[in-house]
């Protein structure tokens, strides 16, 4: 009798040691630890589909349906189309990329001859008042680093390794402006146009082009315009840079009105322009659209309305004084619909420019309003800040992802690698390593 009532009392020992546990694991919390703060945990801006009930998700996934109970918002079916219709050419494997040309140079005296050359065009300008035009077909190779250009003096070599051009079509200015507008009709785009900068020839302009156009997967059409700049055959001068310099600046100033007119026909077309423009190249396009913004000649009445002709205006390296560009930038708000200035702190042939014309240069990177100032010094840095120039930013990787981006028309801080300056900086955006 004595060893039941024992069991009975541990039996009801534990009944009351199970209820006790119960209850604390049931019952609610008098207090709750302070959450974390909102600078600490960023809250996702990510909205939740107007059709799931964010009460009921047991239904929710028990529903078969799923393709009707799920929208897709990131990558969305209408996203997809638009952009693969949008991208005709893939540009993934060895292509003949057309590069339209128009040039002040100076033509030499075996233009019977005339190719995509430096024998056929010099490093002087044009006593002629008229431009030349013409098409370069280049064999642009799929094995090609991104951002380089390979070249070589075999004309039977790899095409899938090296550049080459490969024909040649002299054209008249009539015949250039049938090209775009036959272009149009079958596959509406808009036109890159490319100015290079300090020390290029020809030659090197074309290719270049193509490089820039394959590696963007460029849709539109694209138009070199290339001016009197390199330096001449001449052993001595080649070595005296500043010598090529200071003939070089003087070619840019002699050009400007020749862009001026060349830009004007473009804006008389009525097709939207992205223009990207390197170094020195910035001497004579910057003064030119101002010309053509404040002279209003030569463009049509429908395009007085609307003067941003131009879509991107793409600013790479710009070797132009600050106050020169600060006092055009004005005009050039008003044909632009959006201006990137891509900048550096390391760039050593900004740095060097800045020392010879004794004044700060755009390239040196500047803030001002209106314009998208990114800096790129992080991942266009020469080694060990001495080795290289850190100068052509339009083949780096990083910058020509940016260009991509840009162009499809998405904001600065909202591009991939893009972080903003601290304050007081004298750039908006950091592009990152």
């Amino acid at each position: 009798m004595k060893r039941y009532l024992i069991l009975l009392i541990l039996n009801l020992f534990f009944i009351l040691i199970f209820v006790f546990i119960y209850g604390c694991s049931t019952s609610t919390p008098t207090s709750t630890p302070n959450p974390p703060s909102s600078s600490s945990i960023p809250v996702s801006s990510t909205p939740v589909p107007a059709n799931i009930d964010t009460n009921d998700t047991k239904d929710t996934m028990d529903t078969t349906d799923t393709k009707n109970t799920f929208n897709r918002m990131f990558g969305s079916d209408q996203h997809k189309i638009v952009l693969n219709n949008f991208v005709r050419n893939a540009f993934a494997d060895t292509v003949a990329i057309d590069v339209a040309y128009v040039t002040n140079r100076k033509m030499l005296n075996n233009s019977s001859s005339l190719a995509c050359s430096n024998n056929s065009f010099s490093v002087e300008a044009s006593n002629a008042s008229s431009l030349a035009y013409g098409i370069c077909r280049v064999n642009v190779p799929k094995l090609h680093r991104v951002g380089n250009f390979e070249i070589t003096s075999n004309p039977r070599a790899n095409p899938h390794q090296y550049f080459r051009v490969i024909k040649h079509n002299p054209l008249t200015e009539n015949l250039l402006q049938s090209y775009l507008l036959q272009l149009q009709e079958q596959h509406p785009s808009d036109i890159l146009v490319f100015v290079h900068g300090f020390n290029v020839k020809f030659e090197e302009a074309v290719i270049r082009t193509a490089q820039i156009a394959y590696d963007l997967k460029y849709q539109g059409p694209v138009i070199l315009f290339s001016w009197p700049a390199g330096a001449s055959s001449g052993v001595f001068e080649s070595a005296m840079i500043n010598k090529t310099y200071e003939n070089n600046l003087k070619s840019a100033v002699h050009s400007v009105p020749h862009f001026t007119y060349f830009m004007k026909k473009l804006a008389n077309i009525g097709i939207k322009v992205h223009l990207i423009i390197h170094s020195m190249g910035h001497q004579l396009a910057i003064p030119a659209l101002a010309q053509l913004v404040l002279s209003n000649q030569g463009i049509s009445n429908s395009n007085l309305e609307n003067k941003k002709f131009i879509g991107e205006l793409i600013l790479n390296a710009p070797d132009i004084p600050v106050n020169d560009f600060e006092r055009l930038l004005p005009s050039l708000k008003k044909i632009a619909e959006r201006i990137t200035v891509y900048c550096s702190y390391n760039d050593n042939a900004i740095a060097v420019s800045e020392i010879y014309n004794k004044n700060r240069r755009m390239g040196g990177c500047e803030k001002l309003d209106g314009i998208d100032s990114i800096n790129v010094g992080e991942i266009d840095a020469p080694t060990l800040g001495i080795g290289g120039l850190g100068h052509g930013l339009y083949s780096s990787r990083s910058i020509l992802t940016d260009i991509f981006q840009l162009l499809l028309g998405i904001d600065a801080e909202k591009r991939l690698f893009i972080r903003k300056s601290e304050p007081n900086s004298t750039e908006d955006f950091y592009l990152r390593p």
